[in-house]
């Protein structure tokens, strides 16, 4: 038994089953069209490969050539804890989690 499974079996944390909430991923082949600012082919080009690593790039695709749905699943069920002083759910519990029950909004 992981010492997660024994602090879920002590009964003392608060959970937040998300009954409703399933993750899904989607596949998504498309184009984006923009034009760049550069001094050369070579500067756009390596200006262009600097943006693939934007986590906001992308966000909008001016043509979506194919969307499928690549996995869905059931989410984790959320703990709530303090850690560290500080308040939030996890999916997994850590030795120095403390429960605690949940604020006014849910959370």
């Amino acid at each position: 038994m992981t010492l997660h499974d024994e602090l879920v079996a002590t009964g003392k944390f608060s959970v937040n089953e998300r009954q409703k909430d399933y993750e899904v991923t989607f596949r998504v082949s498309g184009s984006i069209h923009l034009t760049i600012q550069a001094d050369s082919v070579e500067d756009a080009r390596a200006k262009a490969n600097g943006m693939t690593e934007d986590d906001e790039f992308g966000l909008e695709l001016d043509e979506a050539d194919d969307v499928s749905v690549g996995s869905v699943r059931k989410s984790a069920p959320m703990y709530r804890v303090t850690r560290d002083g500080a308040k939030m759910q996890v999916s997994r519990l850590d030795a120095s989690d403390a429960p605690r029950e949940p604020d006014e909004r849910g959370f």
